[in-house]
């Protein structure tokens, strides 16, 4: 076994907690449709749905965005759910209907290893920047449920050619 997947085989063992259902599949897999999922309730600011996305013992890395409560690891569920209430309630700040991030992800790489699925991702953020996001995600009984997110941006060297 490689040293990268018995590094995530054990962080995954480690931060493995119940918590609520992200997706449930009667077939076995749905790492994928949790994934879809998650980024459908952001897109739609649906609160509820979004926060059920995460596992009690997440853990987030976050962007250096204005919204992020902090630029350091976030560990745990309230945390987690304190930053991103605050982007949530920033999207519904602005007077008139709410609109969400518009999160289009592009090549979406999905890796599975037994209960554990990697998902890498990247998405446009502006004409001149890019969001890049790796999700790891870890069946707990039938449901995916996210265990961690990094999450960074880059500006293009070259907007019209990247």
């Amino acid at each position: 076994m490689s040293m990268p997947r018995l590094a995530l085989i054990i962080f995954v063992a480690c931060t493995w907690a119940p918590g609520h259902a992200l997706a449930q599949s009667s077939t076995g897999d749905g790492a994928r449709e949790a994934f879809d999922k998650f980024v459908s309730a952001f897109n739609a600011l649906d609160w509820e749905t979004f926060r059920r996305c995460f596992s009690d013992t997440a853990s987030l890395f976050n962007p250096d965005i204005p919204d992020a409560v902090s630029l350091h690891r976030l560990d745990g569920r309230h945390d987690i759910e304190r930053n991103f209430r605050a982007v949530f309630d920033s999207a519904n700040a602005g007077g008139g209907s709410p609109h969400g991030p518009n999160i289009h992800p592009e090549h979406v790489r999905l890796q599975q290893f037994a209960d554990t699925a990697v998902i890498t991702f990247e998405f446009k953020r502006s004409k001149h920047s890019v969001g890049r996001r790796t999700i790891v995600l870890n069946k707990q009984k039938d449901s995916w449920l996210i265990v961690h997110i990094h999450a960074s941006n880059i500006s293009l060297r070259h907007p019209d050619t990247d």
